[in-house]
């Protein structure tokens, strides 16, 4: 799951110097969240729609439609941008650009290459992608969520039974958070098992004393244990 694979591109941008009604325009006319802000073709800031909105005049200010209108034209987009901006690289994974979003609390990052050059934009709606899709979560097959210890062969053992009830895997995750130690959550996706073989896996797995979660999202049966 690398960078390169999942980031926006081509990416818009905006000089310094423009107005905040050239950023506003952009952000009206164009699917965007942000706009690196360049310095003769260099990046010196991140705008975000944040940074347009706390920039603009609000509701309850006194000055008349014209007057608004040429505050935004003659405030430049290099004071109110926010810096300084972090980036990452595309060769990096999408799982370490979501743990820096998160530590960061921001939305997305610019894309840079070794020498600096932006290459895209990776925003919380690309990692959401990216989960969408190695999840498979929207081909709509089944899913499994057990509390596991951590010990081996536990998984490869509820792999082969999946697969013994005619299942095909799509993904397994695992987490060690909010859990005892020696355990793990694990939670498969899985396609192609039948209604009836569905109800026979749930109840082998429920037995095991393991079960946490079982869905079939073909039918809309969810059960929680």
């Amino acid at each position: 799951m690398l960078i390169k694979e999942w980031k926006s591109k081509p990416v818009i941008t905006i000089n310094r110097d423009a107005s905040l009604t050239d950023a506003v325009t952009l952000f009206q006319t164009r699917v965007i969240s942000m706009l690196p802000v360049l310095k003769e073709g260099k990046l010196v800031g991140i705008l975000t729609d944040g940074d347009i909105k706390k920039a603009s005049p609000s509701g309850a200010t006194t000055l008349d439609r014209f007057e608004i209108n040429s505050l935004m034209d003659t405030l430049p987009v290099e004071s109110i941008m926010s810096k300084p901006v972090v980036t990452i690289g595309s060769d990096h994974t999408v799982d370490e650009a979501a743990g820096i979003m998160l530590s960061k609390a921001i939305s997305g990052m610019p894309v840079i290459d070794t020498t600096g050059k932006i290459e895209g934009i990776i925003t919380k709606s690309d990692i959401f992608r990216c989960f969408v899709s190695f999840t498979g979560v929207s081909n709509k097959g089944q899913v499994f969520a057990f509390n596991l210890q951590d010990r081996p062969g536990i998984i490869k053992k509820l792999t082969d039974m999946i697969v013994q009830h005619g299942g095909r895997l799509c993904s397994i995750m695992t987490s060690y958070d909010d859990i005892e130690d020696g355990f793990r959550k694990v939670f498969f996706h899985t396609f192609d098992i039948d209604c009836d073989r569905f109800d026979s896996l749930v109840e082998k797995f429920y037995e095991s004393g393991q079960l946490l979660y079982a869905a079939d999202l073909s039918r809309g049966f969810r059960k929680i244990y």
